[in-house]
Order: C-alpha cells, then sequence, then structure tokens
C-alpha cells in the first residue's frame, strides 16, 4: 500500500487556487443584490408585462421522442406542425388550431378552445374523432397557457418577475466566464426553475425546469413593432441530447380579443365523446374469430380460435390493454392457450405491450423490419431475451390467416389480415375512419396504397376492423374514403 503526503502548505496553496477559480467563475450574491437584479428585469421587461391579450403563430419540427412513431427506427424523422393560437389571460378566453404534416399527407388539423362556459376539443378534418367532440373541462385554460407561454421569452418569465417574495423564493448566481446570471426560483408549484440571463442585454437564454426535467433554450432574438423576442426555442425532455421540438415564433401580436366566432363548435359537430369503461368485451362476428373492444371503443383488437389455440391480432398497445386482453380471453376459453400475438407494424402505440406477451411465453408474428425495430425499442433492453419471434413473409397463411406486408410511408413495414372465409380484415393506420362514418377531407396517400392493393388482390370483404376507432368499416365507406382522394 502507498501513502501519498500532501504539504498543509501546498493543500493550502491548492484550496485557495481552486477557491479563487470557482469566484472567478460562479459567484452566488446576497438577498439584496437579488432583488436589485428582479427590479432590473422587471424595468427591462415593463413594456411587455401589460401584455394581457395576444395572438402567436408559430411552427415546430417534433423528434418525437416521447412517442416513436418513427417511419424507420433507424432514421428518427421529424414532423411538422404549425399552430395558431389567440389567448386572453383575463377573460381566460384561448383558441389553439394545431396542424400536424404526417409522412405520407396525413394531416391532423386540431382544435381546442375556451370560452365563459366550456372547452372542447375538435377536428377540422375529422380523421379520428369525425364530428364528434370532447369536453376539455374549464381548467384547460391554465394547462395550456401553462405551456403556451413558453414559447415566448417575456411571457415564460412572468412568474419569476412576479414573486411577491423574493428573499424566501428566489437565489441569484453569477457566472463571469460567460457573464450570464442564473435566477432560481421555486415557484407557486413548487417546481424548481432556472432562468439564465444574458447581463448585458437582459435577454432569457435558457430556462431549466428542474422538477420535471424540461429545458428551453432561447435564441435568434428580433424586435419588431418595438417589442423583442426570441424567434427560435429548442426544446429539451428528461437530459436528451437533442432537442424534442425545434420550435420557431413566426408572428406575436397584441389583439383586443379572442375572435368570439372561433369560440365555438362549428356547425354540424356532435354528439359529444364520452370517456369508455375500460371493461373489455368479447363478440363473436365470425365462425371462431372474435372482436375485443370497451365501451369507449378506441382500441380494438381481434382473436380467433385455432383447436386449442387462439391467435390474437393487434392487442399490444399498451401493458394494461395486453394484460386485460389475455384475463378475459383465459375466462371465456379457459382450456385454451394463446400461442401468438401479431403486431402490424413497429411503432410503439401498437407494441408497448409486447413484454406482457413476453412473459407468457407467446409467440410474436412480425415482418422481418418489425420484428428488427421491436428488438431496438429502447423499453424492452432488459426483458428482449425473453420475446419469442416468428417472421411473417407476405402472402404468408397461418391457420386461416392471410398476412400481406406493404411497404408505408406510414411505417416503413406494415401488415394486415384478411381472413377469407369471413370476409374480414383487420388493419392498423392503413384506414382510419371515425365512429361516424366521417370521410376526412385529407386522405393520406398510404391509405390509397392500401385500398389499391385489396382491390388489386380482389380479396372480397364485408368489414375491416380497424385496430384504431372504427371497427366495423364498410365496403361503401370505403369507396367513399378513396374516391375522396380523387
Amino acid at each position: 500500500m502507498f501513502k501519498i503526503f500532501i504539504s498543509a502548505r501546498y493543500l493550502k496553496t491548492f484550496i485557495s487556487s481552486v477557491t479563487v477559480y470557482l469566484a472567478m467563475i460562479s459567484v452566488s450574491v446576497s438577498a439584496g443584490e437579488t432583488e436589485d437584479f428582479v427590479n432590473k428585469l422587471k424595468t427591462h421587461y415593463e413594456k411587455t408585462r401589460s401584455i394581457k391579450k395576444f395572438s402567436l403563430n408559430y411552427h415546430f419540427l417534433n423528434k418525437q421522442y416521447r412517442s416513436h412513431d418513427y417511419w424507420d427506427y433507424q432514421a428518427p424523422d421529424r414532423v411538422l406542425s404549425v399552430r395558431m393560437v389567440e389567448v386572453d389571460l383575463e377573460k381566460k378566453h384561448f383558441y389553439d388550431n394545431d396542424i400536424l404534416y404526417s409522412p405520407g399527407g396525413q394531416i391532423l388539423d386540431r382544435v381546442q378552445f375556451q370560452n365563459d362556459t366550456h372547452s372542447y376539443y375538435y377536428e377540422k378534418n375529422g380523421n379520428f374523432l369525425g364530428k364528434r367532440y370532447f369536453n376539455e373541462g374549464m381548467g384547460n385554460f391554465d394547462r395550456f397557457v401553462s405551456y403556451n407561454a413558453l414559447n415566448i421569452d417575456f411571457l415564460a418569465i412572468r412568474p419569476l418577475l412576479d414573486e411577491a417574495n423574493i428573499k424566501s423564493n428566489i437565489t441569484l448566481r453569477q457566472d463571469r466566464k460567460s457573464a450570464t446570471t442564473t435566477l432560481t426560483h421555486k415557484n407557486a408549484n413548487d417546481h424548481i426553475v432556472d432562468y439564465e440571463f444574458d447581463n448585458s442585454t437582459l435577454q432569457l437564454l435558457k430556462i431549466n425546469n428542474k422538477t420535471r426535467q424540461a429545458i428551453f433554450i432561447y435564441d435568434d432574438y428580433q424586435t419588431t413593432r418595438g417589442l423583442t423576442f426570441a424567434r427560435s426555442v429548442n426544446k429539451y425532455y428528461n437530459g436528451a441530447k437533442e432537442p424534442a421540438y425545434i420550435s420557431f415564433n413566426d408572428k406575436f401580436e397584441i389583439i383586443e380579443e379572442v375572435d368570439a366566432a372561433k369560440l365555438q363548435l362549428p356547425q354540424g359537430y356532435g354528439p359529444e365523446v364520452k370517456p369508455g369503461d375500460g371493461v373489455l368485451v368479447a363478440k363473436e362476428i365470425a365462425q371462431d374469430l372474435y372482436v375485443i373492444t370497451d365501451s369507449g371503443g378506441w382500441r380494438n383488437s381481434l382473436f380467433k380460435v385455432n383447436g386449442d389455440e387462439i391467435m390474437v391480432f393487434g392487442a399490444a398497445g399498451y401493458p394494461e390493454l395486453s394484460t386485460k386482453t389475455i384475463k378475459l380471453i383465459g375466462e371465456q376459453f379457459p382450456t385454451k392457450k394463446i400461442s401468438a400475438i401479431h403486431v402490424t407494424h413497429a411503432q410503439e402505440a401498437d407494441i408497448a405491450g409486447l413484454t406482457v406477451y413476453a412473459e407468457h411465453g407467446i409467440e410474436m408474428l412480425a415482418d422481418e423490419y418489425s420484428i428488427a425495430a421491436i428488438k431496438a425499442y429502447p423499453d424492452f433492453a432488459n426483458d428482449i431475451h425473453r420475446f419469442k419471434f416468428r417472421t411473417i413473409e407476405h402472402e404468408q397463411v397461418i391457420d386461416g390467416a392471410s398476412f400481406y406486408v406493404l411497404e408505408s410511408m406510414h411505417a416503413k413495414r406494415q401488415s394486415f389480415v384478411y381472413f377469407e372465409d369471413s370476409g374480414i380484415i383487420f388493419q392498423a393506420d392503413f384506414l382510419n375512419i371515425a365512429f361516424d362514418n366521417t370521410v376526412p377531407k385529407l386522405i393520406p396517400n398510404y391509405t390509397r396504397t392500401f385500398i389499391d392493393f385489396i382491390r388489386s388482390k380482389k380479396l372480397k370483404f364485408n368489414r375491416i376492423v380497424g385496430n384504431y376507432k372504427n371497427n366495423n368499416i364498410s365496403v361503401e365507406v370505403v369507396n367513399k374514403t378513396y374516391n375522396a382522394m380523387m
């Protein structure tokens, strides 16, 4: 064993040098200096603090870190969203139109708003809800504003500037090397939030909500009509090295009020969507073929009885759904065994519950690409050794189920199942039709690909079961959907 001896004089010199260096970099100051800096910020931002009604147009690129719904898991894509909002902070009115452009031409045109008496969410294009709408509740304004305000730097810092007890809830730290000042605020929600400012301009550079693990970086400051604000905001979550959202502020305006015409449902909309009860029910729709859904009907799956074995289709969206599905089938057919589950494509909303099937030793049927994507899914890293896979090929038939694997702009490989004897097709995301059979105004190109394919193969069907929403899509609705693209 070796012993290292350091002289007291050397150690004292070393500690002194480190202390001086750290002091040059970062300095904590007194409560009085903290109040002085907050007052400087209030003076700097005085012109903006009276803004109570505004509109904001911005667009952003979404990395989809939280959904993993990539076209190709090997090359994660960003999708474009364009957002237009109007806000009245005093009346608690807002209008928010969010248009998301997905690969393959799917356009989600969503609106949410709140007036004096209600807050609703509906779709202009009708992709998922058709003409129905959600009641968001009167607390939706606060949820919306708490996030939306972060897009504009001078709105984002209002909780800091409005703090009444600076001495107790705000501390200040200066970084001489970078010429910045950071205020750490314990806000009304007990979140710890760092606000970093440039010393010379007093412009906001960064917000770090340590409680939520969210970091916003503000840049590209420009002045328009006397208002200076950051035009770009990069948003990072959960310690990610790349931004989940790259956002650009296109237009900010002070308005007199939110357009009243926007604070109501368009004519012809309804009824309101009621929440499902979460209780799964299995119903036989053809010989030995059952559809599983609940009263809400947002997620549907099939299972086929083949002698003593059962094959499941599309029931792995999330662990709770997988558990409920396995339990329901076991109660209905206690002497039979679930032997396999089919996975249509490897996006999170379609695979997140697969671990439950792995725990039961159930084989997973998917195309070669989808299997590779499942193996690469981060949440399966600790359990993937338990997964049992069987590769399905295009036009392969297994126990009366014909599998077709297509290239799609929704997912690089995507399969569906055709049950020839019963004339039933099960698919996920090729064809999205709402419960009320509303045909969307804009149809993605992969829907055309799907319909062209089943027509070219002369697949005779009388019912298409969607993994999402409508589980009884008729030939007539399919034809209307196709014609809407012409």
